[in-house]
């Protein structure tokens, strides 16, 4: 009897995944046994949860033997993590976890490959907005210590930050949704921003980059976007005209921003103009957090250095949050380095792994296991052979 490609490609991975956690190092979260765990197959990312270890090596026979392609791990601590209903496990506290997600941003090229494909730019992206979290929020604003500050990549799409800070433990999710309010500019207000807007005669006052909070961040990113030119003036919706007047007069507008003084130029109803500008620059500074997930103290999130199911990737838990700086998840995150693949693909984008171009392909291409593992999980591709 012939197997069918699909499952035949199935089997491989799942050998693939098994000899992974057979290993795996540092797959354990600290604090094991007060963790709830979730377990999924290939249709369903959490199939199973509820359930507990005792150690690092009970988890790893388990995920080995079961070939396990998607496992999760509560951000918070219970008395019985394998509980249930969830008033049973006893609720010991939680760290506070943001999940940032490329799909939730729109950028330039996701017009050209659309949101199902994940390239070189997208992952940039997240990351900065992850660098931008971490160095322009969770630190100055929250006074958290990078030690306290775990980060690891997704294994597909973005990256998870944890704060485990002693305090935060115990926030509910009021508090947990007031910090994620903040992060993402809701409600930032413009007359608490500009107090004399709307004043007849008296100069707009506005925030100055030494500013704290986001006063300090609208200001520096304003000028910011000065320094950059025109075009990026424009991005914040102004007509070219006055961008292009504005970066002309450039050390006046830098002048008197330094100063608080938003009026050093002339602009036509300038309090309805730089109230547009502002809103608009809170939006593309907050960060893409998913909040849902920051909000929920329950809530079960990639387990660190396991595998993602629809990658063959890596949930990469990097040394410290520094790393992010220099970190490229289609090199550091690949798991399955050895051999090769034959592969039935088609794929219209290129494929940037390892420091190397593959595809776009259409037929029979030998390829790195790791290349044809993800366009397989991706559903691009057939695997025919291993070796």
């Amino acid at each position: 009897m012939t197997i069918p490609s699909e499952n035949r490609g199935l089997t491989l991975i799942n050998e693939l995944i098994s000899s992974y956690y057979r290993g795996a190092k540092d797959i354990a979260p600290d604090r094991i046994t007060e963790r709830e765990f979730g377990v999924g197959n290939f249709d369903v990312k959490i199939s199973q949860r509820h359930m507990s270890f005792r150690n690092e090596d009970e988890l790893k026979r388990y995920l080995s033997l079961n070939s396990v392609p998607y496992v999760s791990a509560s951000s918070a601590y219970y008395r019985f993590p394998s509980g249930r209903p969830m008033e049973k496990k006893g609720w010991k506290g939680s760290e506070l976890v943001f999940d940032l997600d490329v799909t939730d941003m729109d950028l330039s090229c996701q017009l050209k490959h659309g949101k199902s494909w994940i390239c070189r730019d997208c992952l940039d992206a997240v990351r900065n907005e992850t660098i931008k979290l971490v160095y322009g929020f969770l630190m100055p604003d929250f006074g958290f210590s990078d030690n306290m500050i775990e980060v690891n990549f997704s294994g597909n799409r973005g990256y998870h930050v944890h704060v485990k800070e002693k305090d935060i433990l115990e926030l509910g999710p009021d508090a947990r949704r007031e910090i994620s309010n903040y992060i993402s500019g809701s409600g930032v207000d413009f007359v608490e921003m500009f107090p004399t807007a709307g004043r007849k005669g008296e100069r707009l006052v506005g925030p100055k980059p030494s500013d704290r909070g986001w006063r300090g961040k609208i200001a520096k990113n304003f000028l910011e976007r000065l320094d950059s030119g025109i075009d990026s003036l424009a991005e914040t919706g102004m007509d070219r005209q006055i961008a292009g007047r504005l970066y002309r007069k450039r050390s006046l507008v830098q002048l008197g921003i330094n100063n608080g003084n938003w009026d050093m130029v002339y602009v036509k109803n300038k309090s309805d103009f730089w109230k547009g500008i502002i809103e608009r620059q809170a939006v593309t500074q907050s960060d893409k957090i998913d909040r849902n997930v920051t909000n929920d103290p329950t809530h079960l999130l990639r387990l660190p250095n396991s595998i993602h199911g629809s990658t063959g990737l890596i949930a990469k838990k990097l040394k410290s949050p520094k790393e992010l700086y220099s970190f490229e998840p289609m090199k550091r995150a690949i798991a399955f380095r050895e051999g090769f693949m034959k592969i039935r693909a088609h794929t219209d984008h290129e494929l940037l792994m390892n420091g190397q171009k593959f595809g776009p392909y259409a037929g029979e291409i030998k390829v790195p296991t790791y290349v044809g593992v993800y366009l397989f999980l991706k559903g691009l591709a057939e695997i025919i052979s291993f070796n």
